[in-house]
Order: C-alpha cells, then sequence, then structure tokens
C-alpha cells in the first residue's frame, strides 16, 4: 500500500482506516521485534499481567491489526507506521470494526491463563466417547487434563509470587520520587503507544500524519484531544526519538497551528498501591484458580485409579465426584473418611493440590493486607479531598529555573505528604501541590526573564487570566546587594520592586546619561504586612532591582548600587509577574532567596537559597495569613 492512500483525510469528520492485512501486521511486528529498540518496545507495548508470567496485551501483530480495524493505525508501510491509543475508558463509537480483538486485547492474561486450559477439559471430555467406544486416543484424555492442572499450577505459582513482589515493592523502593508517571498521562490522554520509522528522513511526515489522524478520527472517539503523549519507549528508533522531542519544544506541532499539546514521557517503575478492588479480584481469582484445578485433577486421578482398582475400588476415588470431593479435601490436607488413593500418581496430584492450598494462605494474608491497606488509603483521601473542599482560596507561586521548581515540590511535599497532580494548561503545565491551612496551592514554571514567549509577564498573564488566583507570589533565587549585612541564603522581600529595563538616555557633558523611568511597584499590603509575622525566619525587606539582565559584572554590580543605594538585591522577572498581576488586579509579591553576589556565579548555593525562599512562602501559607480572599479594592 503506497503512502498516500495511508494519509487521513481531515475534515471529512471520520478517519480513513488503512486496508493493512493480518500478513502485513505480522510483517511490521517483525521490524519492531528487529529495530533498534525492539525489545525495549516489546516490554513496553506488552506489559505483564497479573501473575507476572503471562503478556496483559495480545501479540504485537494482532495489536496492529486491531488497531488497523479501529482506524488508529497511522500507516505508510511496513516500515513506516504508528499506533494511537484513546485515553484510559474510551471506547470507540458503535458499528467500529474489531471489537473482539480489542475485549481479546485487554483480557489477553485471563484468556491464557484460564481459558486454555478450559479448552484443553473441553477435548479432553469430547474424546471420550472415542475412548468408550474402543477407538484408541486413552493418552489424549489423560494427557490433556494433566496439562490443564499443570499449566494452572504454574500460573499460580507465577502469580503468588508477583503479588508478594507488589506487596513488599512499595517498602522496598519508598523513597523514590514518583511524580507522573507514563500510564498516568496516557489515561488522561490520547497517545502514541508504538511508532516505528526506519527512514529518518521521513519522521517530520510521520509526525505530521499522526496529528492529522487524531483530527480525522470520529467524533464517537470525543472532542478532548488538546494533548498527544509520546510514549519514547514505544519508539523504535533514536533518530525517530530525536524527532519526537524536537517537535515537542514548541507551543504547537506544525506550522498551521492544530492546538495540540505535544507531551513526552518515558515509563518509569512506580510502585502502585493496589485498590480494594484489586484485592477482592487477586483473592477471588485465585479461589477460582483453584476451583479450576480440583475440577481438572479430578479426571486423571479417577482414570488412575479405576484403571489400577479394576472392579474392586470401594475407598478410592475411582469416580470423577469421588475424585473431586477427594481433591477438596487435600486443600484441607487431609482425606475423607474412609477415601484415599493407591497409586502413586493420584498422590502426587493430591499432594500438588495441598502445595497449592499453602499457597493460598499467603495469597489470603496478601490480598486481606491489600485491602485494609487500601481502605486506610481511601479514608485519607477522604480526608484530604474534605480538606480541599474547605479551602478558600488560591495561590499561584512562580518561579522560573529547574532548582527553584524542585525545590518549592519538594518543601511543600513534606509538609502535605502527598505528590504533587499535574494539570496541564495549554503550553503550560500546573502541579496542584497541596492543601495548606485553608489554601490550595499551585506551582508553574516560567522562562527566566520577562520578555520571553515563555517568559515571566505572558505566563503569568495566561495563568493569573486562566486559574483566577487570589495570591500570586513569585519565589526563587536573586542576588544581593549589601553582602556584609547580608548573607548566601538570606530571605528578601520586596516591600518595593524597582523595574530597571525602561529608561531615558540622554547626552551628558562626559557621555551618555541614563534616566530610569521604570516602575516602583507596591506589592499586595496583606501579603507584604504578612511576612513581617513570620516569626521562623527574619527577612530583609525593602526594595528590590528588577530587570531582564543576567548580572555577572563586578562593575555593572557597582553601578547598580551607586545608582539605587536603598537597594537590597535584584532578580529578573518580577517586572513580568507584577504587570501580569496588576492588569488582573491580582495580590502578588516577590519573595527570594540570595544565591550569589552579582558576580562569580555559580550554581553552587542555588538550591540552599531556593529552599529557603520556599521554606518561607511555606511559612508564610501555614500561620493562616492567606487562608482568606484579598478585600476588593
Amino acid at each position: 500500500m503506497s503512502a498516500d492512500n495511508a494519509d487521513p483525510r481531515p475534515g471529512t469528520g471520520r478517519a480513513y482506516a488503512p486496508a493493512v492485512t493480518f500478513a502485513q501486521a505480522r510483517s511490521a511486528a517483525r521490524a519492531v521485534r528487529a529495530a533498534e529498540h525492539g525489545r525495549q518496545v516489546r516490554r513496553t507495548v506488552r506489559p505483564r499481567g497479573i501473575s507476572g508470567a503471562i503478556r496483559s496485551r495480545t501479540p504485537l501483530s494482532l495489536q496492529l491489526y486491531g488497531a488497523a480495524l479501529e482506524g488508529r493505525l497511522v500507516w505508510r508501510g511496513e516500515n513506516e507506521f504508528a499506533v494511537l491509543e484513546p485515553p484510559l475508558g474510551r471506547r470507540p463509537p458503535p458499528g467500529t470494526r474489531g471489537g473482539w480483538l480489542r475485549r481479546a486485547d485487554r483480557r489477553w492474561d485471563l484468556l491464557v491463563a484460564f481459558v486454555l486450559p478450559a479448552v484443553m477439559i473441553v477435548l479432553s471430555l469430547a474424546f471420550i466417547p472415542l475412548v468408550v467406544a474402543q477407538r484408541g486416543l486413552t493418552v489424549v484424555v489423560i494427557a490433556l487434563p494433566v496439562l490443564a492442572v499443570c499449566h494452572v499450577a504454574v500460573v499460580m505459582l507465577a502469580m503468588t509470587i508477583n503479588l508478594l513482589w507488589k506487596a513488599v515493592r512499595p517498602v522496598v523502593e519508598r523513597g523514590r520520587d514518583h511524580r507522573v508517571t507514563t500510564e498516568e498521562l496516557r489515561d488522561e490522554h490520547w497517545s502514541v503507544a508504538l511508532c516505528h520509522q526506519a527512514r529518518p528522513e521521513h519522521a517530520e511526515l510521520l509526525i505530521r500524519q499522526i496529528v492529522d489522524r487524531l483530527a480525522a478520527l470520529p467524533k464517537g472517539w470525543g472532542d478532548d484531544r488538546g494533548s498527544l503523549v509520546c510514549v519514547l519507549n514505544g519508539v523504535t528508533t533514536d533518530a525517530m526519538r530525536a524527532a519526537f522531542l524536537t517537535r515537542a519544544r514548541h507551543a504547537r506541532l506544525d506550522d498551521q497551528g492544530d492546538g495540540l499539546a505535544f507531551l513526552i514521557s518515558l515509563p518509569r517503575p512506580r510502585p502502585q498501591e493496589p485498590t480494594e478492588r484489586d484485592a477482592a479480584s487477586g483473592f477471588l481469582l485465585y479461589v477460582f484458580a483453584g476451583i479450576t484445578v480440583v475440577l481438572c485433577g479430578a479426571l486423571p486421578v479417577a482414570d488412575f485409579e479405576a484403571e489400577a482398582c479394576g472392579n474392586d475400588c470401594a475407598g478410592r476415588p475411582a469416580t470423577y465426584w469421588a475424585a473431586v470431593r477427594w481433591l477438596s479435601q487435600r486443600v484441607l490436607l487431609t482425606d475423607p473418611p474412609g477415601l484415599s488413593p493407591q497409586t502413586p500418581q493420584a498422590v502426587v496430584v493430591g499432594w500438588l493440590t495441598s502445595v497449592m492450598a499453602l499457597a493460598g494462605v499467603l495469597v489470603t494474608l496478601t490480598a486481606g493486607r491489600w485491602y485494609l491497606a487500601a481502605r486506610r488509603r481511601r479514608r485519607a483521601n477522604l480526608d484530604k479531598e474534605l480538606t480541599a473542599m474547605d479551602a478558600t482560596t488560591k495561590v499561584l507561586l512562580l518561579v522560573a529555573t529547574s532548582v527553584e521548581y524542585e525545590q518549592v515540590k519538594a518543601v511543600v511535599r513534606v509538609h502535605t505528604g502527598h505528590a504533587p497532580e499535574v494539570d496541564f494548561r495549554g503550553p503550560h503545565v500546573v502541579f496542584n501541590l497541596g492543601v495548606v491551612s485553608k489554601a490550595t496551592i499551585l506551582l508553574a514554571r516560567s522562562e527566566p526573564g520577562t520578555t520571553a514567549t515563555a517568559g515571566a509577564m505572558l505566563t503569568a498573564q495566561t495563568l493569573i487570566e486562566d486559574l483566577r488566583p487570589d495570591y500570586v507570589i513569585l519565589t526563587g533565587i536573586c542576588y544581593g546587594l549589601r553582602k556584609g549585612p547580608q548573607r548566601i541564603g538570606d530571605v528578601l522581600v520586596a516591600g518595593q520592586l524597582r523595574v530597571l529595563d525602561l529608561k531615558k538616555i540622554v547626552d551628558g557633558e562626559s557621555g551618555p546619561v541614563e534616566i530610569p523611568r521604570g516602575a516602583r511597584a507596591e506589592p499586595s499590603v496583606k501579603l507584604l504586612n504578612a511576612c513581617y509575622a513570620v516569626d521562623a525566619v527574619k527577612p530583609h525587606i525593602g526594595v528590590m532591582l528588577s530587570g531582564n539582565t543576567l548580572l555577572n559584572s563586578e562593575e555593572e554590580r557597582n553601578r547598580l548600587i551607586a545608582a539605587h543605594p536603598d537597594a537590597l538585591g535584584g532578580e529578573m522577572e518580577g517586572a513580568g509577574v507584577y504587570a501580569a498581576a496588576a492588569k488582573h488586579r491580582a495580590d502578588w509579591i516577590v519573595i527570594k532567596a540570595i544565591s550569589d553576589w552579582g558576580v562569580g556565579k555559580t550554581k553552587r548555593h542555588q538550591a540552599r537559597a531556593a529552599r529557603n525562599a520556599a521554606e518561607f512562602v511555606l511559612h508564610l501559607i501555614t500561620l493562616g495569613a492567606l487562608d482568606t480572599p484579598p478585600t476588593p479594592t
């Protein structure tokens, strides 16, 4: 099939599903397995299921064929294709083909674990009339149930080990930061689950076709397609991964501007805490498997005993229901009164059943522990939700560097005990850090400075319009201008913000003369007065300079001190935040800590300074100073 025929038809209201045959899907699956990152992609696309030994998704060829039937396959050939997957719980429109493949794909581990042995049992029962009619096949009738029992036993053993590991894993991996995982992103957004491109020169074209296909999907799939997650571990080549990363750096994916935010994510191990439903389903699944073993194992036991005892079978499980009764009693590690086998084969089956019962004790204890822990978490989450409902204000914290970003999240997380919740607001990422006192804390990041597209001014303006916060606090690191009275890590609060960029230059007797014309902005009176009430840390409150220049010059620093002798320090984003907040009449303030002196800059003290500033802001909120909305002026 040519690439031209594979293009979607945007604007038609439906997706154009390429006529991909199953043979082509198999060839494409082989290409993925042979690719540069084929093994990693297979683990990502086909994760392990509840047993830990069986994959939870169908083979790759079936996934590709099912995606083609549903119109989710972007197909340019067996070496150029991508698979789109919908958010969690999203079903295709009525009438879409491939429903049976979709159901099999979501239940593949259960089908392999229990449907396969059930088919073996049915086949053995079907062959019994032929055995009675003396047509042979006795070996088949006996071997199939034995294979079914062995299959289920191996699956149950693997499931027991997997359940125990899941119970222990959160303790083993405690302390790791698992804020946003691929699964969390893919649960909420459309995703590129698999992408194979053997021709790097066509990478851009394939990405464009992915976007077009997403836009062309039928309305029945839903209209919330503002973000597309690309799972890099589902991309088979480094060249294609680099292409995705390059495109993700832009606010819009193509030159036409389709409003699609492109998100990149790598799957990371995350110890998922089991829910009450997981605990109950795991226990019931083990019980079902145990019943299957008893019912299946009774067939060979009855055959072994009947063949050995001949006409005198009293007290022996030589019939099917007697064998079922005996194996059911073996679950309790005993034999029923007056009923016991004599053949070694039946005895072995009985002991295997008893071992399965002992493993069931571990499964029961683990499931019970899961269930009680899940109930405690649910109650804790309910308390958290009730606390959030009691929140009366929203506080937006803005930062401009990654070190500031991480330190704010770490400081607040220690206080709340909860991981930040991510929220994608157009091109911006906002973290809900939880509720402190009665204030919901939101965190966002801009680029350094005010004038860039992603700078502080436009970022603050967009987020203030969207989130409508009651208070806006710019926090992070700054430079100090009073070495001696000030020390590295000291907190500076802008009692007045002096904007440096706006100025007039005239000719003087000894050369050009600068006349400052920038605003001298005063922050929120309520926020400023609240800073005086923080006893844990005594900040320096006064004039702060704000300009788009990264100061790393002793000469320029001395000039600033001479021109602004009352200034405490300076930074780069405050002017933009002030302008955006003033436009929307939002209460604002700048609270930063000293990381350097404007000369000889290094990153040595940045983390410490950012943490001190974040802790001061947290103290401010903890006091309850921001629990009520500001009084309208």
